[in-house]
């Protein structure tokens, strides 16, 4: 989708974990062991900070049923983004006032996970009117008005619980010149699966 909000080409698409990369596993045990029971950050999906009683978690990476090895520099899991140090230095200026990010550590590397807290609903940024449901009240479609959610470079939606993550076109950009890896960004905002057509890096 495309809006143009004073000459300026405003886009969203959805961030998409590119299955070629290992993707993220926040371990129970640590989560409860460093936070307590009363903040279950790995099952917790909504947009609340955490950075005030943070300690860094250590995570793990696993092999998606492709069978892969790699640790990307960005990876998309369960409304969480991860960064190592390459995707922090060259993303998180950008991201600073959208989210926070919380440090980790994995296989003697220190890296990030991006909290992303801004929300479609605080800016009545979901198009009502494109927004469908089934005849069961399944989510089939999501759509935004691109004018009101278009300023947030990452934003989720409580339609889907806020387990998709979705982004502007200057976060489109600047992942595209970066070099990084990892994600790939979908032009279908409803389809949390992201097939090979989606608008890769």
């Amino acid at each position: 989708m495309k809006f143009w909000v004073e000459g300026i080409n405003v886009a969203i698409y959805r961030i998409v974990h590119e299955e070629s990369y290992l993707t993220f596993v926040i371990p129970t045990g640590e989560v409860l062991k460093k936070l307590g029971r009363e903040y279950p950050f790995h099952i917790k999906r909504f947009p609340v900070p955490y950075s005030a009683i943070w300690k860094p978690l250590s995570i793990r990476f696993k092999a998606t049923d492709s069978g892969v090895e790699t640790i990307p520099d960005i990876a998309a899991r369960n409304g969480r983004l991860f960064f190592n140090e390459k995707a922090y230095n060259t993303l998180s200026g950008l991201l600073a006032e959208v989210g926070e990010f919380l440090p980790v550590n994995f296989d003697e590397s220190h890296g990030y996970l991006f909290n992303p807290l801004r929300t479609a609903e605080e800016v009545d940024g979901v198009d009502r009117r494109l927004t469908a449901y089934d005849a069961n009240q399944n989510l089939v479609n999501i759509a935004f008005d691109e004018s009101k959610v278009g300023g947030f470079p990452i934003f989720r939606t409580e339609l889907d619980t806020f387990q998709g993550i979705f982004c502007n076109e200057a976060f489109a950009e600047a992942y595209k010149h970066s070099e990084l890896t990892g994600i790939f960004l979908h032009s279908d905002l409803s389809n949390p699966l992201g097939e090979s057509y989606g608008v890769k890096h």
